[in-house]
């Protein structure tokens, strides 16, 4: 008798889910659509005044989310009923999910793609939660070259897998990258070898020593915040429906 874990992942081009609910079983299972378009909104509440002199004072009043809206081609009932039935065993914001976005699943830097086959890149050492920047270290033999070709590059985003926070799912974006040989004014340089990202937002968690960092097809943890969901059957037959989701943290 065969046991199996239900898949936590919306079905996509890349990822298939079996009718048992599991990942795929022996290479067997539906994939799911493609997505019509990807809106990606970062969500940070902000209080902004202004003095008599006009000076602004701004302060953080809240944690940032991502919010995520998808939108389908039209599909077929092939197509719509396995990712209907995925979002329907989550129960609106029960229960959340990870979905992975296709702008996302592959740096753009090729020579850190190869990196990334080649090495795993952790916390250099223990971050507090609220530092806006990480310094990782490669395994092995990683070196970081002389034209720093080899590096990941603002506007990627990564989540941490962190055995002493396994509830650490958040998502974060490179805002800049900070090498041995060039690095900000007034701080020191990163170890050999060694790379120091800026990122937004902030930590939300403290990452301890040896946290890995994910930057091949990093999944974003979302629920659908609307207790109702809908589609339409068009008179083609062909099923029209979009997704409203908001980080989960």
């Amino acid at each position: 008798m065969a046991t199996y874990s239900f898949s936590t992942r919306l079905p996509d081009p890349g990822y298939k889910r079996h009718f048992s609910g599991a990942n795929e079983v022996s290479g067997v299972g539906d994939v799911g659509p493609g997505f019509a378009s990807v809106d990606l909104t970062s969500d940070q509440k902000v209080m902004v005044s202004r003095t008599n002199s006009q000076r602004v004072l701004a302060k953080a009043v809240a944690g940032h989310k991502w919010n995520i809206d998808i939108k389908y081609h039209p599909m077929t009932q092939a197509e719509f009923r396995p990712v209907d039935a995925f979002l329907q065993a989550k129960q609106g914001a029960l229960n959340p999910f990870f979905v992975a976005l296709p702008q996302y699943n592959t740096p753009a830097n090729s020579a850190w793609v190869t990196d990334l086959g080649n090495h795993t890149f952790t916390a250099a050492s223990e971050h507090s939660a609220g530092v806006s920047k990480i310094e990782i270290t490669g395994s092995s033999s990683y070196t970081v070259n002389a034209g720093s070709t080899d590096i990941p590059l603002p506007g990627e985003v990564f989540t941490i897998t962190d055995s002493s926070n396994t509830n650490h799912t958040k998502v974060y974006m490179i805002t800049y990258v900070e090498t041995p040989a060039l690095y900000e004014a007034g701080t020191t340089a990163p170890g050999t070898n060694n790379l120091r990202l800026g990122i937004n937002p902030p930590l939300a968690k403290t990452v301890t020593t040896n946290g890995t960092l994910n930057f091949i097809n990093p999944l974003f943890k979302v629920i659908m915040p609307a207790a109702t969901r809908k589609y339409s059957l068009n008179t083609d037959n062909l099923y029209q429906f979009s997704l409203k989701l908001e980080e989960y943290i």
